[in-house]
């Protein structure tokens, strides 16, 4: 009877493995396009990585390596700039120009920004080395706007 009863067991553990076989299956197929629609969203992503440099609403130097620029269709891209650029932030005039006629700027070198330099007026040059797109509470932050600031521009419109 006990041989019986060890038999039954290992047969009921059997069939609980081999039942579980179909369902882990089904799972890693379930999986598939899971992961389809996560590289579809990276890919939607990295096309919203790209701003055109004619619909720059604002730029915001944040320091000599960093710059934020949102455009009219209220996006808001850090911009990493290559070595210092020097008294940016203090800039009165500030541009950027694309690489050979292009409209897009997607990432390093493809664009230059250019300022004058406070004082001399001096025209001065920066390459884009990255471009990353950002919430606006992302560059609130690096900005360093408070909460209550981004309540009142927001209220203004501007």
């Amino acid at each position: 009877m006990k041989t019986l009863m060890t038999v039954a067991a290992l047969a009921a553990a059997g069939l609980t493995t081999l039942s579980l076989l179909p369902a882990q299956a089904q799972s890693s197929a379930s999986a598939q396009p899971d992961r389809e629609r996560v590289a579809t969203t990276v890919a939607q992503k990295e096309m919203r990585k790209c701003f055109r440099s004619d619909d720059i609403d604002r730029f915001n130097p944040v320091d000599s390596r960093t710059m934020i620029v949102e455009t009219y269709g209220r996006q808001n891209y850090k911009l990493e700039l290559s070595g210092a650029c020097m008294g940016i932030e203090d800039a009165f005039r500030i541009g950027i120009r694309t690489r050979a006629g292009a409209l897009n700027v997607c990432g390093g070198f493809d664009a230059e920004v250019l300022y004058s330099e406070p004082g001399s007026g001096r025209l001065a040059r920066c390459h884009i080395t990255d471009v990353k797109a950002i919430t606006k509470e992302e560059a609130d932050r690096i900005e360093g706007v408070t909460p209550k600031t981004a309540e009142n521009r927001d209220r203004e419109g501007t």
